[in-house]
Order: structure tokens, then C-alpha cells, then sequence
């Protein structure tokens, strides 16, 4: 009587077992292409808040001329962290610009200079491309572009130098004659450039500020990507 056949295993019946796949490396997420329709929402989004804060801080204003120029600094300040928690959120080209094109339509709709539009959108040109150079995950570069873009304020001002006297006129009719007399003496060429000079370095710590919370808290909460 023969013995009975083993059962031979795959490997002696000539079928090498296959080793097991290596895992997939994740690719890195895409940095470039064109804005797509949930990056127009979050630059919609993102755009509100900063404006709410901007004017917001710009009710100070109320108080005196003096007053407005420590609301614009402090509008800079807070809106910091949204910005850059919006440059992780969209990190396509396109995103500060548009963000500026917003902000600036938004200030002619409540009665401000329409060349903001052009200068706000410039400075976010500017931004995005010094993000881009960044690749976009360069965090000095991120800080520089959010002081670069912070600049915009000088639009609203521009028409008192253009025309000082229509600009008189026109904040006479919203905060009365000696307001408006007393926002012209303020509001000197010197200051007014010794204003620009303070905001870009208020755009800095607020860019640094925004990328201690992205560090530290946004990343951990699932907020930024």
C-alpha cells in the first residue's frame, strides 16, 4: 500500500509566495492649479471675517481722527491669524489677490475710494506671489506677504491728497465740519507715511501671531490643513 501524498505548499509546487505590498506614500498635497469652487468659498468666508474686523476695529474712528489710526492697527493685528489660516486652507495661487479684489469692493461699497479695489488686489499679487515662491508652506514668506498686503489702507486715504478739499466735503457730510477739520490735521503726508512704516511692521506680528496659533492650536483642531 503507498503512502498517502502530502499536500505540498506553494512554494514546492513551484508558486513562489508574493510578498506583501509595500504601503503607498501619500503624496503631498497639491500646491498649484487653479482656485476650485470650495477654495472661492473659503476666500469668501474668510474675506467676511476680515472685513468684520476691519470695521469693527474702525468704529474707533468714532472717537477721534486720532483714534481711527489705532483701529486700523489694530484691525492689522487681529485679522493676522485669519489670513494666514486662510493661506493654509487655499494654498493656490490666486488667493491673496482675490482676497483683495473682496476687501476693496467692499470698502467702495461703503463709500470709500474705488481705486482700493486696484490697490488691495495689487498688494495681494504681491502676496500670493511671495507665497508662491514659498511654495507656500514658507512661513517668513507667509508673514511678508501678509505685511506687504496690509498696505491697502493707504487707498481710502489717497483722495486727501488728491483732493484735499473734496475730501474735506466728504467727511463733513458723515462727521460734521470740525471733524472733518480736525481728521485734515492728523492726517499729514509725514503721518500718513510714518502710518504706512507702522503697519507693515503691525502686518508682521500680526503674520507671526497667526502662525503661533496655526502651530500651536489651529493644526491640532483639525482647522488648518
Amino acid at each position: 500500500m503507498s503512502a498517502p501524498l502530502s499536500e505540498s505548499s506553494p512554494q514546492e509546487a513551484g508558486h513562489p509566495r508574493s510578498a506583501p505590498a509595500a504601503p503607498r506614500p501619500v503624496p503631498p498635497r497639491r500646491t498649484g492649479g487653479g482656485l476650485r469652487p470650495r477654495d472661492l468659498i473659503n476666500i469668501g468666508v474668510f474675506s467676511a471675517i476680515y472685513f468684520v474686523i476691519v470695521f469693527g476695529a474702525g468704529m474707533l474712528g468714532l472717537i477721534n481722527p486720532l483714534a481711527s489710526l489705532v483701529g486700523f492697527l489694530v484691525g492689522i493685528l487681529l485679522n493676522g491669524p485669519v489670513v494666514v489660516l486662510l493661506q493654509t486652507r487655499v494654498r493656490r495661487m490666486g488667493t491673496m489677490t482675490l482676497l483683495g479684489v473682496v476687501v476693496g469692493f467692499l470698502m467702495v461699497l461703503t463709500g470709500h475710494f474705488w481705486g482700493t479695489i486696484l490697490i488691495a488686489g495689487g498688494l495681494g499679487l504681491i502676496g500670493d506671489l511671495l507665497l508662491r515662491a514659498g511654495h507656500h508652506r514658507n512661513r517668513w514668506l507667509s508673514v511678508l506677504a501678509y505685511a506687504t498686503f496690509s498696505l491697502w489702507y493707504i487707498g481710502p486715504l489717497l483722495p486727501m491728497f488728491i483732493d484735499p478739499t473734496a475730501y474735506h466735503e466728504y467727511v463733513a457730510a458723515s462727521m460734521g465740519a470740525e471733524y472733518a477739520d480736525e481728521w485734515m490735521r492728523v492726517f499729514t503726508l509725514p503721518v500718513v507715511t510714518g502710518f504706512l512704516a507702522v503697519a507693515a511692521a503691525a502686518g508682521a506680528v500680526g503674520g507671526w501671531i497667526g502662525q503661533l496659533l496655526l502651530a500651536k492650536h489651529f493644526t491640532k483642531a483639525g482647522i488648518a490643513r
